[in-house]
């Protein structure tokens, strides 16, 4: 798997630091004078909706096809992944193609965000100090191909901004039409406060949560596997992200392929328990599962016994 010619120099993406630091400037400029815990509810039931979805379908679905589903939901699961606004990270194709190289370049210099070019770097730095390879289609070409035949990833990928420009029309809406089901005229400032929370809030917390990973799980926990990387299992990242691929880390560098790796009994996966749900309506099937603690479980007698047990 080879890189895009020019890939190790790094180059400055205006567009990417811009929106940074407008977020930023929302978030800590408007969103603590219109906090209503309403808002912020919706802006953390947001972020848990987008972010399980960019984790599920864009992380394991798209990226290392570890389960399948019917056409229309990977389109609605591209599209909620989508929503997470996650710079430079959030359009499907981006998303496949970055992600890809992080696993085969993992912490190398070739790797798009590893802490080994400091904290800071991988927590949100990356966004826009990025390899000069990552502004050509030629990437995608070579590490995300097989999304490249499908338009619907396509249109997302070319209009992140428009799709969450049309979310912020939808908070805004919902908010400002909210106070009729109470009897109350319409409230604009009450749809500018859930635009706020809805867009700004929900983006700048996925940030540093979904970012987190990158940092813990690549520093601080235990680790499984002897992999070529630094990648680690985490409790924090579990209580976080509710187990997987995303907390049990080392486990999912050293079997990518599967959605569930299990080598020690606590390592629960509730993104798992998501899919099994979505199974009963015949929405997804075939979730690849590894458990080595039921393999450990059922091993036969005649194994122990040849190591001279």
């Amino acid at each position: 798997m080879k890189l895009v010619e020019g890939h190790n120099r790094v180059v400055f993406h205006k567009k990417n630091f811009l929106q940074v630091v407008a977020v930023h400037l929302v978030v800590f400029g408007a969103a603590p004078w219109l906090f209503t815990w309403s808002a912020f509810l919706f802006a953390f039931a947001s972020i848990m909706l987008f972010g399980y979805s960019m984790g599920i379908f864009h992380h394991m679905l798209l990226t290392h096809r570890s389960f399948k589903c019917s056409p229309w939901v990977e389109k609605l699961g591209s599209l909620l992944g989508t929503l997470t606004w996650r710079g430079p990270f959030a359009g499907p194709l981006q998303y496949v193609a970055m992600h890809r190289v992080h696993h085969a370049y993992s912490d190398t210099e070739n790797d798009p965000h590893t802490p080994t070019k400091g904290i800071w770097y991988a927590l949100l730095a990356w966004f826009w100090r990025m390899p000069y390879g990552f502004s050509h289609h030629d990437l995608y070409d070579r590490h995300a191909r097989d999304l490249l035949q499908n338009r619907w990833h396509v249109f997302l990928d070319r209009n992140v901004h428009l799709v969450q420009l049309a979310w912020a029309a939808i908070c805004f809406a919902g908010g400002a039409l909210a106070p009729l089901a109470m009897g109350a005229p319409v409230d604009p400032m009450n749809g500018l406060r859930y635009m706020v929370f809805g867009v700004f809030v929900k983006t700048l917390l996925g940030w540093y949560l979904i970012n987190a990973v990158d940092v813990i799980n690549h520093t601080i926990g235990y680790r499984n596997y002897e992999t070529e990387e630094d990648s680690t299992n985490s409790f924090l990242m579990a209580i976080i992200h509710g187990g997987g691929a995303i907390s049990w880390h080392n486990n999912h560098h050293a079997h990518m392929g599967y959605f569930t790796v299990k080598k020690r009994w606590w390592e629960y996966d509730m993104h798992r328990g998501i899919l099994r749900f979505l199974g009963l309506f015949g929405l997804v099937s075939d979730i690849k599962v590894l458990d080595e603690t039921k393999r450990a479980a059922h091993r036969p007698v005649k194994r122990l016994e040849s190591m001279g047990v």
